[in-house]
């Protein structure tokens, strides 16, 4: 087998590594809630939502560290210069403990804020209070000492980093159990968080040095140089961090605030499943960043479009969204008192404003710089493609199977969230078809593809989102957060489409209608579970694992018959186990 045979194979088994240990650590924790929310009651469970909401603005300054970790490590370690890994670990150390530091200051300072904000009841403020401060220190902690994953993950040993997170997940359940158990309520949660820190750190630092015995950390060995770089690389990708954080918690913010801890609760459990479905398919992005990276490209004129340029299109961008956003003004059941009885004329007024936006814009684009890079066109277009395969073979199955999925799971008495979780579904499912998109423009270095259509999509969210939780409540959010991802991601492939030059009768049916195969057999999955309801627990999983075998197995059946073609039925027949086996030479 030649190196480049050998690189992609090691790239593949460590994709798959990262793929297998999420399905099994997401199936655990999946596991693990009903037996939560049997020992903490549906507002504690808001209020543990809520804490994560709160601290992942401090999981914000993370973002561009990880990468330079795992960049100039690997750098570092190819140059000869292994005393620089410790300088540069002991940079980042010093860098995120000091933001740490920062942040649990500031949330010190504006928790009686948050109290009042999210209608925090009195007689639990004591308790929120300790959650949320406790859950900051920990999770300061993690940002702070978390720099040890990434070493390992720049000395090229994934595999070893995915398999300590994932021990140390499954320990924190483990912890988890016993605490509720022992009667901690709440508290027990984040004493579990507490003990994953401890373990992963120890374990990371354990692997770390057996990989590097020269690694160290020190003060003495923090430097301006380093520190530079943490400022300096990966800046594009932090802004674009930071956006995505605030669209991921948004939703759950609004409905906090405006329905209370016990919606967040709700919202939270329609959540998750869709959420660690995401997670899967998410898995599989990584290879598309490095891929495009190294084939690059040309453009048909080599030039960078200037600042000022760019921040005019953002700003029709952003024009063109907030007219959007107005459209559904006239269709709500009830309008505020400040607006127009009548929002018909507005709405309409917004729509003909929206048409002449997009129309500047499809100018715009169409006299764009085009890349000519069959390769890259390839990759694009197939990356789409099997990426909706796999999320649409997901998502559709949480679809059909959403309310018995929830009776199964946490009982009837939360029959709200399937609500939420069918909506939640679409939207994943849309918008995970992105995923592909952003990782090449990422490795061509044109992020700012990425930044207009995150752009267009937080307008919507920030309109709908609030208007449609006053409106129609759990429901309506989620309704609006899929609506938001079918806009957003509509634009960004008619972007896409226009940078690649491809047309929509190319790409509709090679990298659209694929998403479209697994309606029939989730049909039968409704049809199923509507002719043969049961009532017991038991009967309901055995009827949920038979309706997932025969679902994921017609979907097989119809893609396999309908869909792949040759090629691409001999790559999914090497994959399989076995053939790998009978595949000395590889």
């Amino acid at each position: 087998m030649d190196q480049e045979a050998k690189a992609q194979k090691k790239l593949a088994g460590n994709a798959l590594s990262g793929m297998v240990a999420m399905v099994f650590y997401m199936a655990v924790r999946l596991l693990i809630t009903p037996f939560i929310l049997h020992h903490i009651s549906l507002t504690e469970f808001g209020l543990w939502s809520l804490s994560f909401i709160i601290l992942s603005y401090a999981g914000m300054g993370g973002f561009g560290v990880n990468s330079t970790y795992i960049r100039y490590t690997a750098r570092y370690l190819a140059e000869g210069r292994e005393n620089d890994v410790s300088k540069l670990l002991s940079t980042g150390i010093a860098y995120m403990f000091s933001f740490s530091l920062l942040f649990f200051a500031v949330l010190v300072l504006i928790m009686p804020f948050i109290l009042e904000r999210f209608h925090i009841d009195k007689s639990q403020q004591e308790l929120a209070t300790t959650i949320f401060l406790g859950t900051a220190a920990v999770f300061g902690l993690e940002l702070t000492l978390g720099g040890l994953r990434f070493v390992i993950n720049g000395m090229h040993e994934f595999a070893k980093e995915k398999i300590v997170t994932t021990v140390a997940g499954l320990s924190e359940i483990v912890a988890i159990v016993a605490f509720l158990f022992l009667g901690a309520g709440v508290k027990g949660l984040l004493y579990a968080f507490a003990f994953k820190l401890v373990l992963e750190t120890s374990i990371c630092w354990a692997i770390a040095r057996s990989l590097l015995p020269s690694l160290r950390i020190s003060w003495k060995l923090v430097s301006r140089e380093h520190f530079r770089q943490f400022l300096g690389f990966g800046g594009k990708v932090q802004v674009l961090g930071i956006l995505g954080i605030f669209l991921s918690v948004i939703d759950r913010m609004y409905i906090t605030a405006i329905l209370g801890l016990a919606a967040g609760g709700m919202f939270e459990i329609g959540r998750k499943f869709p959420s660690s479905a995401s997670g899967i398919s998410n898995s599989a992005f990584g290879p598309f960043l490095s891929t495009a990276a190294h084939l690059e490209g040309k453009w048909t004129e080599d030039k960078i479009n200037p600042v000022s340029e760019r921040i005019v299109t953002y700003f029709v961008i952003s024009l063109a969204a907030a007219a959007l956003a107005i459209i559904p003004a006239a269709f709500l059941p009830r309008v505020p008192q400040w607006l127009p009885v009548s929002m018909l004329p507005v709405s309409f007024a917004a729509f003909l404003v929206t048409i002449v936006l997009l129309f500047l814009l499809h100018r715009k684009f169409r006299n764009d710089n085009r890349l000519e890079s069959k390769e890259l066109k390839g990759l694009y277009l197939s990356g789409i493609r099997f990426t909706n395969m796999l999320s649409s073979t997901l998502f559709i199955f949480l679809i059909a199977i959403a309310y018995p999925l929830i009776h199964v799971w946490v009982g009837l008495q939360y029959s709200e969230a399937a609500d939420v979780m069918i909506f939640l579904s679409i939207a994943y499912l849309i918008k995970l078809g992105t995923g592909p998109v952003t990782m090449i423009f990422r490795g061509i270095d044109r992020n700012g593809r990425e930044l207009e259509y995150t752009l267009f999509q937080a307008i919507l969210m920030l309109v709908w989102i609030p208007v449609a939780t006053i409106s129609f409540g759990l429901a309506g959010a989620a309704a609006a957060v899929a609506f938001s991802a079918a806009a957003g991601t509509s634009f960004l492939f008619w972007r896409s489409n226009a940078a690649f030059t491809v047309s929509l009768r190319e790409f509709i049916p090679f990298s659209i209608l694929p998403a479209f195969i697994p309606l029939l057999p989730a049909a039968l999955v409704v049809g199923i579970t509507e002719i043969f309801p049961v009532s017991g627990r038991l009967q309901g999983i055995m009827l949920v694992l038979a309706c997932g075998i025969l679902y994921v197995t017609a979907v097989a059946i119809l893609f396999w018959s309908t869909i792949l073609n040759r090629e691409e039925k001999k790559i999914a027949l090497e994959l399989l186990p076995f053939k790998r086996k009978s595949n000395p030479s590889c």
